[in-house]
This record gives structure tokens, C-alpha cells and sequence, in this order.
């Protein structure tokens, strides 16, 4: 990335102004007065302005550029001083005044050619520059196109052009979090992973000078790189001089008191209106708010303060002496404690400020304030809270407060180690302790399983505790199901589900609901599913202790109910929530689950480069955070998505980081299917189809002998795919799906019509999986429905508009490739142009609209479709509408 990319990034979101500024300017001559665009400073009134005057010269348009700066306030005429020329030396007539003679000067270069005056910085122009153009525009002479400073005062002559002279004023918002997110994306020129995104967008606040500047401080501080093609940051922003330099000058020149000020408010974020009052006096907090450093907002129906930039709190927090922050710590921990009873976040808060502050530790308050962060999901703030808690005699609690937070945060064998020592100095003697002990063990299998990808250690965990009280025991029986289903044995639903209706505690029905929704899930009893996974959600909100893991992977199950369902949309709206809920705060766990799914439902929508890079960052993350089973299982949709985009290179990272990372015989299998979909579908690139067929015909065949037939039928599908039908039926019938699941009742037609090559059926399944938004599936089942048909020789009908509805839904997709498709043909003998009009005709588009579109006459569009429909054997637009429309 060069830095002219970054120094001229590209226009994004911006398009309607775009256009109310170029018609402003270009409209009948009647109204043609130009545009005044305002906004506050960086927002991209100047870029705006460019974009605009790039396209008039383009057009032959003459520019009339003047300069207003603040230099030349004062000085007459001083801006437009480069476009008036000099008068004339010998003249029997006394000489024009100087606003006479600018007049004269600036009307005769607009005579000259179609033009347009350019003025950046407007309320900067001096009292008769100003003048001089409200006089242009009035009187007609020349349209005018200027930027202005929304929060500086202005001149009234500039005023009145938009209030007086007709020109069209544009108010130039930030841009919003959707359009900042593209314009990272764009000058970076490639995807970028998501806590990146959210951390430029946010710092940025929606202005793309600031915008610039943190990218290309990012860049010049060597904080960004691109792992597997995502972008990232790889440091604080608040390092990086250039950034620095840009805000730390509006942070000079504050006084004792006003640095003071800001200092608190960088440490502590926000403040209710009082308590800052309290703690910074309220003339001081007046004079920030009129500097424009803090502002006060309502919340919750509550004043707060709040610096005015989240970028000057990182200045303002790294230039604070030891001293200071320590001190400003005790005076906020006294402020919010003098403001009444601590609730939610304030506990965190002032018990955060207390350890920094120094002083006597409150063991409940460091404990209560572990649980509220961990709640939030500041895992770092909890991790510290509760060693601290713990180290001051918290005991067992507070211990494995401390270990779950290490887990979430990746630091598995400090995890680890600690869990050992809490079983160590964990209370002993026959029923006594149990209880203590129970929960360390549970703490220390979820980490085995879930990090380190081992269920056997997980069970040895759970054995090394000797509990003699049922409730304890009762409790190790709910995670060894869950284990057991980690497993893909689906024998765990009923015992399950019957723990989970009992009236124990929330993490034992937790652990029990975790092991029943995997079981029904694997097994394709998505309808129970779906009705557990309701049961459960109010149970697991706000749950943050030993059953937090469980808790935490619900949304995932549901996204996976929905996937699979198919509900395609559902599942892309509920997996994009809990991707954005993961990013801030961050969850890195949430995130690779997430990034997971959004790779899954990407693949099963035909977008393979979108899937690819979900996938790409749903291994990173799971990397990041050591997360062995989702690290494999992204590969194997990383081998997926390469394979279907013909990428050998991509294809061939994935392969090798997957036999780096290969599960042992004790791996967690939940979603060891793709991994078999994975290796099947490299075969495609190495020629090797035998053993694509051989791989997953093992895989469908070990799922179904455990009751796990919903994930094996998937593997069934790809067997299809990649033209192992009569192996599918063979398996299918063995391991039968449920009848209520319409998927799989889909796939078993497919796999039917397939091998007996069954022209109708499969363009019916074509249909179907068009209405489930699988538009791949449908262009491949499509294309085996006309390569039957002329194999065939029967309907020609079929054979047609089965050709033309696979070209129709691979227009959906992003340009995949597959042994399906690659059995396809020139779309019933029409030509290239009657193929583009004939789809557009399906989409909706008059015969006007498509020649206007494609630059045809309409009679020539007509006559293109009364060629196609005659090659389609097919009446007109009602009967395509029909032959085309997904089931």
C-alpha cells in the first residue's frame, strides 16, 4: 500500500451529496448557482470539493480557484487576488474602486469559458472577498462551489449565498460506522479483520481526515500487517508519533487545573455530571466544553462527561505522570463511592481505581467487581480483579474467577497451572471440600477440551474427584455428557435433556443443556433443537460462572440450528450479531465462533471468497487464543472455499496448516465434517476424486453409526456434488436424516435423481435450493438436470431452462467452479446477448429498461426475447417468471 493511497483515499459514502453538489452546479442555467458545502474539520469538504471539480474540468469546465487563509484576513480582495488581473496603467478615466475592478476582472474570465469559482475555506475570506462573490452569484455571473468550517464563524456575505442567493447549502455528516468500516476497507485495499475495523472505526468517529491519519501513523509505526490477506493492528493507536503530534497540539496549553480535568476524565471514561463537577470544578469543565476537549451527553436519562475524542483519552492516559494517575484514582474511587450504593460497571470501576490507587483491599468488592467484568467481557480487567482478590484471601472463588478469565484471554497454561494449584490448597477430607474441589475439576476439563482439544484429559479431570455428595457427582455427570457429545455421540440427548429440566444449579443445567443441543443438533433434530436452545437462553444470560463456556456457546448453536435449518437469512443476521457483539469488548472466542459460522453460511451461498476470508480470520482469532478445535475446523472451510475458487496456493496454505494442527484421537468432533468436505474438495484441484469419495464416505459412515446422521448428511451433499451419487443413496439409506428436516429430505431427492439422472427431479431440487438461498447448489444441480437431459434426449424444455436457471443462479454467486459445473453447456444454444437479455427479463427488467441499459433499441431488445423464448420453448415473460422461480 503506497502512501498516495492513503494520502487520496476513495470517495465512500458520499455518493448523494456527490450528486446534490453536481447538480447544483450543473442544472438549468435558471438555478444555477452552486453549492456551499459545511461541515466540521476533516469530515471531507475539501475531498468532496475535489471530486467535484475533477469531473467539471474533465467536462471542459474552466476553474476559478481562490485561496482564503487565515494569513490574509485583513487584507482587501487578499483571496481573490490571484484572479483579478491588473489594472490598466494609462487611462484617461479615474480608476474603478478595487471591489469595482475584481468585478470586472472575475466576470470577464467567466466569459470566457463555462466556469465555476472554487473557493476551500470560505469563512476564511476576507469582508470584500466575500462580497465580490455574493455580488457573482447574485447577479448570475457565475456559479460558485465553497467549503466552510461549520463551527467558525462566517462572513455574512457567505451566509447570505445559501440564505439569499440561491445556492444550495450541504451539511457534511461523519460518516456512519457501515461507511467508515468501507473506507477502511479501501484504502487498505483488502478485507481487515474485525476487532481492526472496529478499532480505526471507532477511534476515527466518522472523520476521514483522522481516518488517514491513523492509518498512515499505523503504517509508519509498523502496527499493521496481513496475515493470510486480512489486515490488522498489531499495537495501540496511541503509539504512533504522527498521531501524536495531530491531537497532542489541541491538548496543549491546558492549565493545572484543566489538565487535571482531562486527566480524570481519561481515566475514567465518563463521569455523571456531579461527580466531574465534584472532582474538576464546573468553571473548569465549562472552559473544555468551549475548547471543544469534553462534552457532555445523556445516557440512560443521566448526564455524563466524557472527553470529546476517544483518541485523547490514549494521549492523555499515556502522558500521565505515576503520580498523578495515582492520586486521580483515589479521587474518582471517593467521587462515585460519595454518590451512593455501587451498582453494575461502577463496582468495577471504583474497585479498578481503589487497587490503583492503593490502600486496603475490599475482598467482595474486587470479587463482585471480577464478575462485572467478566460480564462485560473485559477479561483482562477480571484476570487482575480476582488474583487480587484472591491474593487477599478470597480463596477458591476468587481462584477460579482468575482461571476463567485467563481461558478466555488464550493464556491456557497459566490456566492451567493455576487450577492445579487451587486443587492443591483446595480444602480435604471426606465430604468436606467437595464442593471446592468439584469446581476446580469441571474449571480444568473445560479448558482441556476446549483448548487444549483433548476429551480424554477431560475426563481424567473429572475422575480425579472422589465427590461424595450427589449434588457434586450429579454435576460431573452433566459434563461428561457434554464431553461425550464433544464426541459425536448423540446417545447423551435424553439423560441430558432430563438433567436440564431439574431444578438444579444453573451451571449443571447449563453443562446438561450444552450436551443435549449438540446431540440434537448433530443428530438433525433441529426442531427440538430449536425448542430447547429457547428454553435455555433466559437461564444462560448474564451468567458468568462455571458454566460460562456453555453459556457463552449458545448464540453459536443457534447460528448452527439456523444453518443447517436451512434458514440461511436467520442464520446470517444471527451470526453478524454476535460477530459485531464480540468486537467491543472484545471476545475473542465469540469472534472465531462467529468469523466460523459467517465462513459456513458464505460457502453455503456460493461466495467462496467471502467464506474465505471468514474463515482466514476465524483461524487467526482461534490461533490467537489457542482454540485447537475451531483452528482445525476453519481450516477445513479455508480447503473448502479454496478449492472453489480454483486457488491451488490458498488451497495449499490451508492443507499444510491443517496437517500442522491435525486433532489427535481424543480431539473434540463436532464439526470434524468439514474437515472431510475440506480434504474432498482439494481432491477437485489435485484430479484425485476416488479418494474425495473414499474420505468422505468414511466420514458420513462414522457419524451415522454415533446418531449423529444431520452432519453426516452434509457430507452426503458434497458426495453428490463432487459426483459420488450412488455412494450418497447407498449411505443415505443406512443412515436415514429425520423426516421433519426438510434439508435432508432435499438431499436424499438429490442424491436419488443424481444417479438415476432424473432431468425433472433434479430441476426441482434446483428450485428448492434456489428458494433456500443456495443459489451453488442450484446452478449445480441445474447443470446436472440439462447434462441429463441431453444425455437423455427427452424434453428439450427441461434441458433448457435448466441451463438457463444454472446460469441465472451462478450470477449469485462468486464465481465458483465445481466437477458439477463443469459439466455445463452454452445455455440452450442462445447467444451471448439473448442469454443477457433473456436473465434480465427474469429479474424484473422491462424490454425499455434493458435497452436503455445495454445501449439497444427496444424492438431489438424484443425481438432478442421472442429468439429465446422460442429456443426455451416457453410462451413469454409469465411462463419464465415460472420456470424460473425457486420453490
Amino acid at each position: 500500500m503506497s502512501h498516495k493511497e492513503v494520502d487520496q483515499p476513495p470517495m465512500v459514502g458520499r455518493q448523494a451529496e456527490l450528486r446534490a453538489v453536481r447538480a447544483a452546479l450543473t442544472g438549468p442555467p435558471a438555478g444555477r448557482h452552486g453549492a456551499l458545502i459545511a461541515g466540521s474539520a476533516g469530515v471531507g469538504k475539501s475531498r468532496l470539493s475535489q471530486e467535484v471539480t475533477a469531473g467539471l474540468a474533465v467536462a471542459g469546465w474552466r476553474l476559478l480557484r481562490a485561496h482564503a487563509s487565515g494569513s490574509g484576513t485583513g487584507l482587501p480582495l487578499a483571496a481573490l487576488a490571484g484572479l483579478i488581473p491588473p489594472p490598466a496603467s494609462a487611462t484617461p478615466l479615474p480608476p474603478p474602486t478595487p471591489v469595482r475592478h475584481a468585478l470586472a476582472g472575475l466576470r470577464a474570465a467567466a466569459a470566457r469559458a463555462r466556469s465555476v469559482l472554487v473557493i476551500d475555506d470560505a469563512h476564511l475570506l476576507d469582508e470584500a472577498s466575500a462580497a465580490v462573490v455574493h455580488q457573482l452569484v447574485a447577479d448570475g455571473t457565475v456559479p460558485v462551489l465553497v467549503t466552510v468550517r461549520a463551527d467558525k464563524p462566517v462572513p455574512e456575505a457567505v451566509t447570505a449565498l445559501w440564505k439569499d442567493a440561491g445556492v444550495h447549502r450541504i451539511d457534511l455528516a461523519p460518516l456512519s460506522p457501515p461507511q467508515t468500516e468501507a473506507l477502511v476497507v479501501a484504502v487498505l485495499g483488502g478485507p481487515v479483520k474485525g476487532r481492526t475495523l472496529r478499532r480505526l472505526r471507532d477511534a476515527a468517529a466518522g472523520n476521514p481526515l483522522l481516518l488517514r491519519e491513523l492509518i498512515a501513523s499505523a503504517r509508519e509505526a509498523g502496527l499493521l500487517d496481513r496475515p493470510a490477506g486480512l489486515w490488522r493492528l498489531a499495537g495501540p493507536l496511541d503509539a504512533t508519533p504522527r498521531l501524536t503530534e495531530l491531537l497532542g497540539s489541541r491538548l496543549t496549553g491546558a492549565d493545572p487545573a484543566e489538565r487535571d480535568a482531562l486527566e480524570l476524565l481519561a481515566l475514567s471514561q465518563h463521569l455523571p455530571l456531579p461527580a466531574a463537577v465534584a472532582v474538576a470544578g464546573s468553571v473548569t469543565l465549562e472552559t473544555l466544553e468551549r475548547r471543544g476537549l469534553v462534552a457532555v451527553i445523556t445516557t440512560d436519562g443521566q448526564q455524563v462527561v466524557q472527553l470529546s475524542h476517544p483518541l485523547y483519552a490514549e494521549l492523555l492516559r499515556a502522558g500521565t505522570p505515576e503520580l498523578a494517575r495515582l492520586r486521580h484514582s483515589r479521587q474518582l474511587a471517593d467521587a462515585i463511592e460519595a454518590a451512593g450504593e455501587l451498582r453494575g460497571v461502577d463496582v468495577m470501576r471504583v474497585a479498578l481505581w481503589r487497587l490503583d490507587g492503593g490502600g486496603t483491599v475490599d475482598v467482595g468488592l474486587m470479587l463482585a467487581a471480577a464478575r462485572e467484568a467478566a460480564y462485560l467481557r473485559e477479561y483482562e480487567l477480571a484476570a487482575r480483579l480476582a488474583q487480587r482478590a484472591y491474593q487477599a484471601g478470597g480463596e477458591v472463588a476468587a481462584g477460579l474467577a482468575a482461571v476463567r478469565a485467563l481461558f478466555q484471554l488464550g493464556r491456557l497454561d497459566e490456566a492451567v497451572r493455576r487450577c492445579a494449584a487451587l486443587s492443591s490448597s483446595a480444602t480435604s477430607g471426606a465430604g468436606h471440600g467437595d464442593a471446592e474441589r468439584t469446581q476446580i475439576a469441571i474449571q480444568l476439563a473445560v479448558i482441556l477440551v476446549h483448548g487444549a482439544d483433548d476429551v480424554a484429559a477431560a475426563h481424567a479431570a473429572l475422575d480425579a474427584v472422589a465427590a461424595a455428595d450427589p449434588g457434586c457427582r450429579e454435576q460431573i455427570d452433566a459434563v461428561r455428557l457434554y464431553l461425550r457429545a464433544y464426541q459425536l455421540d448423540c446417545s447423551v440427548v435424553a439423560p441430558a435433556l432430563t438433567l436440564f429440566h431439574t431444578d438444579g444449579p444453573v451451571e449443571l443445567r447449563l453443562a446438561a443443556a450444552g450436551a443435549a443441543s449438540c446431540g440434537l443438533l448433530l443428530a438433525g433434530r433441529f426442531t427440538e433443537a430449536e425448542q430447547l436452545l429457547a428454553d435455555v437462553v433466559p437461564v444462560a444470560r448474564r451468567h458468568i460462572g462455571p458454566g460460562q463456556v456453555q453459556s457463552d456457546g449458545f448464540p453459536a448453536a443457534i447460528a448452527s440450528l439456523l444453518v443447517d435449518l436451512p434458514d440461511v437469512a436467520g442464520a446470517q443476521a444471527a451470526a453478524e450479531s454476535t460477530y459485531q457483539t464480540s468486537l467491543q469488548p472484545p471476545d475473542r472466542v465469540g469472534q472465531a465462533l462467529a468469523a466460523f459460522f459467517l465462513a459456513k453460511i458464505a460457502l453455503l451461498r456460493g461466495r467462496p471468497t467471502t467464506a474465505l476470508r471468514w474463515a482466514n480470520e476465524a483461524y487467526l482469532v482461534a490461533d490467537d487464543v489457542q482454540l485447537r478445535g475451531v483452528r482445525r475446523w476453519a481450516a477445513g472451510l479455508r480447503l473448502q472455499a479454496a478449492a472453489q475458487l480454483g486457488d491451488r496456493a490458498a488451497a495449499g496454505q490451508a492443507a499444510a496448516d491443517l496437517d500442522r494442527h491435525p486433532g489427535g484421537p481424543h480431539g473434540v468432533r463436532l464439526f470434524d465434517i468439514e474437515l472431510a468436505r475440506g480434504r474432498a474438495w482439494l481432491t477437485t484441484l489435485t484430479g484425485d476424486t476416488d479418494r474425495a469419495l473414499r474420505l468422505l464416505e468414511q466420514e458420513v459412515v462414522r457419524h451415522g453409526t454415533t446418531g449423529a446422521v444431520g452432519a453426516g448428511t452434509l457430507g452426503a451433499l458434497d458426495l453428490i456434488r463432487l459426483g459420488g451419487a450412488a455412494v450418497a443413496v447407498r449411505l443415505l439409506a443406512d443412515h436415514q436424516p429425520p423426516h421433519g428436516w426438510v434439508l435432508g429430505r432435499t438431499v436424499v431427492d438429490y442424491a436419488t435423481a443424481a444417479a438415476t439422472r432424473d432431468a425433472e427431479v433434479l430441476l426441482r431440487v434446483a428450485r428448492t435450493f434456489a428458494g433456500y438461498d443456495m443459489p451453488l447448489h442450484a446452478a449445480e444441480a441445474a447443470t446436472l438436470a440439462a447434462a441429463a437431459g441431453a444425455a437423455g434426449g427427452g424434453d428439450g424444455r427441461v434441458t433448457a431452462v435448466a441451463r438457463l436457471f444454472a446460469d441465472r443462479e451462478l450470477a449469485r454467486c462468486e464465481r465458483p467452479t465445481s466437477p458439477a459445473l463443469r459439466q455445463g453447456g452454452p445455455t440452450a444454444g442462445l447467444t451471448s446477448r439473448e442469454r443477457e437479455v433473456v436473465l434480465a427479463a427474469a429479474g424484473g427488467e422491462s424490454a425499455r429498461e434493458i435497452a436503455a441499459r445495454l445501449h439497444l433499441s427496444t424492438r431489438t431488445v424484443e425481438n432478442h426475447l421472442h429468439r429465446a423464448y422460442g429456443k426455451l420453448g416457453i410462451a413469454g415473460r409469465a411462463e419464465l417468471h415460472a420456470v424460473l422461480t425457486p420453490r
